[in-house]
């Protein structure tokens, strides 16, 4: 935490054993003017243990840098105290302000694709209880790019509903392998690990929102007729159940790029 000198208070120049139990080198001690003095940029994270070696009481903390130069300046006399209430209220606003911007572009972020890798995609995709939207994708792959801000709107549009992730190709070969993903861009929507639709290419937003509409409108059609069954009791020995939703035989849609005659890395 940073800290600044009460010089008002401060008489232990020029031995003082806060400067000496200072582990950031921050606290320094002028013996010629008797004067110690600090550099709180370099306090960092220090719990502050500084304060308990002053026995003039003449250390302050605060918890930035800007409300230590508050601090600072009501001491030098250079802000009276309503002054410095009025600065410090303005401080505490700005630090909402930036809070709450934090919290909406994690919330945003929140909202994007998953990246998945071959360490997550069993709990991501395999296991998961709704329709899942795998988007495989490069780098390199300029369709991949014209398709992705479609996708990040419709994870948006379709969350709690739909799972979207993504698949680097190139980072993941084996997970593309499973797929047989011959060219990008490549997407799949699974449903309880079982493929319900492919579309290869670069579509546009409506072609793309009427293929996830339908995938949504079967799986809802499943799950009544699942509804309606009878409930049976799981157990370890039960075979999985056959009945699935109904699929969506795979379409080529638009041009796409073949992964074999891929441009180079550069």
């Amino acid at each position: 935490m940073p800290v600044l000198v009460n010089h008002n208070k401060c008489n232990c120049a020029p031995t003082c054993f806060a400067a000496n139990a200072c582990p950031n080198d921050a606290l320094h001690v002028d013996k010629t003017a008797l004067r110690v003095w600090v550099e709180p940029e370099k306090c960092g994270t220090c719990p502050g243990r500084c304060l308990n070696f002053c026995d003039a009481v003449a250390l302050k903390f605060a918890p930035s840098l800007v409300e230590l130069d508050i601090m600072q300046k009501e001491l030098d006399g250079e802000l009276n105290a309503e002054q410095a209430m009025e600065a410090r209220n303005k401080l505490m606003e700005q630090m909402k302000e930036k809070a709450e911007a934090a919290r909406r572009v994690e919330e945003e972020e929140a909202l994007k694709p998953i990246a998945v890798t071959v360490n997550n995609f069993k709990a991501e995709v395999v296991d998961s209880t709704i329709p899942v939207f795998i988007d495989f994708w490069a780098e390199w792959c300029a369709p991949c790019k014209q398709i992705a801000p479609i996708v990040d709107a419709f994870a948006k549009e379709y969350q709690g509903r739909m799972k979207f992730v993504k698949v680097n190709v190139d980072e993941e070969q084996m997970i593309a392998s499973q797929f047989s993903i011959q060219s990008i861009p490549t997407m799949i929507i699974m449903y309880r690990g079982q493929l319900a639709d492919m579309i290869v290419g670069a579509v546009d937003r409506a072609t793309l929102k009427n293929r996830l509409d339908r995938v949504m409108q079967a799986v809802a059609q499943f799950e009544a007729q699942q509804g309606q069954a009878k409930p049976v009791e799981a157990s370890a020995e039960q075979p999985p159940a056959k009945s699935l939703p109904p699929k969506v035989r795979p379409e080529l849609m638009r041009p796409n790029i073949n992964l074999r005659n891929k441009p180079p890395r550069r």
